[in-house]
């Protein structure tokens, strides 16, 4: 659906760079994990995971389709809370809870998965009669190559290891007194639901009798819903835990609903040959678009392929030797001037983007039936973070 972004026409009326996004994708994309997640003998809820993306114009449109919002900040409860009103539902975990922040976070929350057992035994006393608290649970199934994205490494900050869960329900079970829903994510980026239904099955068989007296079950994100492979080991993971537990089910993505949503515009300032390849030099940076710098992730750019003739290194606007896109073949040669539109950069880029180097983050744009400027920074954005 991100392909469907046309804003070739409207270029001329940007100001460099630009994030655009088109909040019909995000709904679209909602609509396609809604339609994946109901059953008919399940109670499924959807959530969006905020850590992804929390531009709040974009929000606004995109809550209507949404049962809930999931925070891992206090500043993403207040937002989330504001959006959705006094009735809307918010689910939270993090590893820090903060002692200073903890009151008003299960004020502001509807659900609070506690991180570990010794944050639920530190914070279960401060629990609101309305809250509903939960456990993370760690199933200890490494499902990722890549350590930097498996929340079940080893050595895993992210939930309560589960043989720990099982020692404590057999020697001390009312320690867990009070607990009413678990949350286990497991995944990333994943086009194959057939982790998840091994992940299902892995947290029922070692502590199905204790699921089957707690009301919901969150099953975190990690799962891209319009590429998956396999739907019918996510319906089963969903049966089994309706039919053998008798809990609601709770879904948050985060890049599955709004990666595709959003596209980088860049125009080139600067071409020159070094050491025998063509640098093309951008007016933005991987500083708006860290995952390319952290994880090395190569985001699709527009009018490009493999088997084009023009090749570019294109560079960030930074003076930081690594702020490098990568390699990329044009169907026509750059030039100073020339837009470079990087594709599917929702999530994870506006929420993480810096000033580092005092370049501007990108203005912020609405694509519907019209173009519409929604934020434009500048040197007052750039003095807060320096501290005035």
């Amino acid at each position: 659906v991100g392909s469907e972004m046309c804003i070739r026409d409207r270029l001329a009326s940007l100001t460099t760079p630009a994030f655009v996004y088109d909040p019909r994708i995000m709904q679209a994309e909602a609509e396609i994990a809604r339609r994946a997640i109901s059953r008919d003998d399940a109670k499924t809820h959807l959530f969006l995971a905020m850590k992804s993306y929390t531009i709040r114009d974009g929000l606004e449109r995109l809550v209507p389709e949404l049962d809930g919002l999931h925070a891992s900040s206090l500043f993403e409860a207040r937002l989330a809370r504001e959006l959705l009103g006094p009735s809307g539902k918010i689910h939270l975990t993090t590893p820090c809870l903060r002692e200073d922040e903890v009151d008003e976070l299960v004020e502001l929350c509807d659900h609070v998965s506690f991180n570990s057992i010794t944050q639920w035994q530190r914070f279960r006393d401060r629990a609101s009669p309305a809250l509903s608290p939960g456990l993370r649970i760690n199933p200890r199934l490494s499902l990722l190559a890549d350590e930097r994205y498996d929340p079940s490494r080893r050595h895993s900050k992210l939930g309560a290891a589960i043989d720990d869960v099982e020692q404590l329900l057999k020697k001390s079970p009312a320690e867990l007194d009070g607990i009413r829903g678990v949350l286990v994510h497991t995944n990333c980026d994943a086009t194959d639901f057939k982790p998840l239904l091994a992940t299902v099955k892995e947290v029922s068989d070692s502590l199905g009798d204790w699921l089957s007296t707690l009301d919901w079950i969150n099953l975190g994100g990690g799962y891209l819903f319009d590429d998956a492979r396999h739907p019918g080991a996510l319906h089963k993971a969903i049966d089994l835990l309706a039919s053998k537990h008798g809990v609601e089910l709770f879904f948050e993505p985060g890049a599955s609903l709004v990666r595709r949503a959003c596209v980088l515009v860049s125009r080139v300032v600067d071409v020159f040959d070094s050491a025998g390849r063509q640098v093309a030099v951008l007016d933005t940076s991987v500083n708006h678009i860290p995952e390319v710098f952290e994880y090395q992730y190569l985001h699709p750019v527009r009018a490009t392929s493999k088997q084009h003739e023009h090749l570019y290194t294109l560079a960030g606007a930074t003076c930081l030797a690594g702020d490098v896109f990568g390699d990329y073949r044009f169907d026509a040669p750059l030039e100073v001037g020339s837009f470079v539109i990087f594709d599917d950069v929702g999530s994870y880029s506006m929420v993480k983007a810096s000033m580092f180097n005092g370049v501007n983050i990108p203005t912020v744009y609405r694509l519907a039936e019209e173009l519409t400027q929604v934020k434009q920074f500048g040197m007052a954005e750039f003095l807060s973070r320096c501290g005035v």
